[in-house]
């Protein structure tokens, strides 16, 4: 009996020694999971010490952003500044270049003027000798068509509209209101001024004494008429075979006509412009003693003819000059 006690007794012994050891192991087990949950703690807690560096950092940067904000914003408005002043630079650059543009244009415009007036002196030389020849020219009443009034002086003639009392003469004109000069030409150089005024119609020129005076007739080289004139108002016209429009600026308001028989040319002048019109080159076949006359017209016979004379110039205005 003893030595089954004993033996239980041993057993118990050996089964609380046992129970103890893993006990001790469960405590080892125990602490080294301790040992890993303090670690992990430590670790948890040095994640936090960053997380709230980080968000303390965060913070910081948060607060610098409405100053970052606000320099943005200024810098912004000194580039808009800077491409207002740029702008408005380009627009000053592009005006200028305009107006510099526009003077270039007003000079190439002058410097053409300026050719184009060098280019007229040999002609405005020219027409200034034609006036050395100037010879006085009067009208001669006995060949004015009957509508006809010449001054007293016989400078001037204009279309009284209606057909008056004259004698009656051979070299008188019966169907067209024309009329000669009294002196006719056989040689020499010979230039008169007419002043048109306002008229709406007139013909200048010369007429060989032969040309027809009674019945109808054409002013054409061919029929003895060296002339040109202005139509209704509207264009100026050289009565040559066949007409020739003239290119005219402006209106004239007075004109020249040369007559040189040496070359047998007849030249018609702007006397404002001092320029040349026309120039007709007198037939070969005429005759160097038939006799050429001044010839003027007033133009169609209107029933209402204007009013205003046509002048033979007696003087020459300095302006023309």
């Amino acid at each position: 009996m003893d030595t089954a006690i004993a033996g239980q007794l041993q057993e118990q012994i050996a089964q609380e020694q046992e129970d103890k050891r893993q006990l001790q192991a469960q405590i080892g087990q125990l602490q080294a999971q301790i040992a890993q949950e303090q670690e992990d703690k430590r670790q948890l807690q040095a994640q936090i010490g960053q997380l709230q560096a980080r968000i303390a950092q965060v913070i910081e940067e948060m607060g610098q952003i409405p100053a970052q904000i606000a320099q943005e914003q200024e810098d912004k408005r000194q580039l808009q500044a800077q491409i207002g002043q740029l702008q408005a630079q380009i627009a000053q650059e592009q005006e200028d270049k305009r107006q510099l543009q526009a003077q270039i244009g007003q000079l190439q415009a002058r410097i053409a003027q300026v050719i184009e007036e060098m280019g007229q002196i040999p002609a405005q030389i020219e027409f200034l000798q034609t006036r050395r020849h100037k010879v006085d020219v009067t009208l001669d009443a006995d060949t004015a068509h009957p509508r006809l009034e010449i001054s007293d002086d016989g400078k001037s003639v204009k279309d009284t509209g209606i057909i008056r009392k004259v004698p009656s003469k051979e070299k008188r004109f019966d169907s067209h209101t024309f009329v000669l000069a009294k002196e006719g030409y056989t040689s020499g150089r010979h230039y008169w001024e007419v002043d048109v005024g306002k008229r709406s119609s007139w013909a200048l020129g010369i007429a060989r004494e032969s040309v027809t005076r009674k019945g109808t007739v054409t002013p054409s080289p061919k029929n003895g008429f060296w002339v040109i004139g202005f139509a209704d108002g509207q264009e100026y016209w050289a009565h040559s075979d066949p007409w020739t429009r003239l290119s005219v600026s402006g209106k004239l308001q007075k004109t020249g006509v040369f007559l040189d028989m040496s070359a047998k040319k007849l030249s018609f002048y702007n006397v404002h412009k001092k320029t040349a019109l026309y120039t007709f080159t007198l037939g070969g076949d005429s005759s160097q003693e038939e006799k050429f006359f001044p010839f003027f017209s007033t133009g169609p016979a209107a029933a209402k003819p204007d009013a205003e004379p046509l002048r033979i110039a007696q003087e020459f205005d300095d302006d023309d000059e």
